[in-house]
């Protein structure tokens, strides 16, 4: 099969979490421009809406759906319209997350919520869109993690800023690469491949020593922009991986390596 169709996403119906904020808006972009109709769904209806009507007006496909991922009922609610509108899911890109905690010495009640909604909320919406891929014979499922997931916070970069590394954060990401093997495996005999990708930081507003130490100590000397995870997603999206399940990407410009 020639490579531009292995990487087509024509006639793929693609779901995005968190589709409006930092990655989200990216992965999207990618996954429509590779010829998917792409779901954008989030607690912020508005700004999903915002978001698809821009790939829309691009030539694209792409609506928002609505989707609290701590309360169950509009997990339902959000498959029970996927499966009315489209018949069918082939691609979910589980990239929403809650900020509860900002920082170590945070209420308990903040890793609690980050529970509720990181933990127990992503493995139910997880376990409702198998089921849904399930009814169409398969698909591929792709984890947004982060790469302290796996490597402990460099805690001298946040050294004179007002900046933390949330613990809760590292908790769930490493979670979710072992979640990815675990999903992996179970699934992979219904042809649901599940990978994930793993990104360093995303340059945005980070204070100047903040982001001038981490820019140092990356070979490639910068931190992760808007584009940098597009191809990745598409490719694992696509039928190019499609002997490719169970692992983990690292995206951090060699920081780790």
């Amino acid at each position: 099969m020639h490579v531009q169709k292995l990487l087509s996403l024509t006639g793929k119906i693609i779901l995005v979490t968190g589709g409006a904020g930092k990655f989200g808006r990216s992965i999207a972009t990618g996954l429509a421009e590779a010829g998917g109709t792409v779901i954008l769904a989030s607690r912020n209806l508005a700004a999903c809406h915002a978001v698809a009507e821009e790939l829309v007006a691009e030539g694209h496909r792409a609506c928002a759906m609505q989707l609290d991922q701590a309360d169950a009922r509009s997990v339902l609610a959000l498959k029970a319209a996927i499966a009315e509108r489209f018949g069918r899911l082939d691609v979910f890109v589980n990239n929403a997350y809650a900020l509860t905690m900002l920082g170590y010495d945070d209420p308990l009640e903040a890793w609690e919520k980050s529970m509720v909604v990181n933990a127990t909320g992503m493995f139910n919406l997880t376990r409702e869109m198998i089921r849904l891929m399930e009814q169409g014979g398969g698909g591929s499922i792709i984890h947004i993690g982060s790469m302290k997931g796996s490597f402990s916070p460099s805690f001298d970069f946040y050294e004179g800023t007002t900046m933390d590394a949330a613990p809760d954060y590292s908790f769930h990401k490493g979670g979710l690469v072992a979640f990815t093997k675990y999903l992996a495996r179970r699934f992979g005999p219904k042809h649901i491949r599940v990978n994930c990708i793993s990104p360093g930081g995303l340059a945005g507003k980070q204070p100047e020593p903040f982001y001038s130490r981490y820019c140092k100590a990356v070979p490639l000397g910068r931190m992760a922009n808007d584009d940098d995870i597009k191809g990745l997603v598409v490719l694992l999206a696509s039928d190019a991986s499609a002997y490719l399940t169970g692992v983990d990407i690292l995206m951090d410009g060699g920081l780790h390596c």
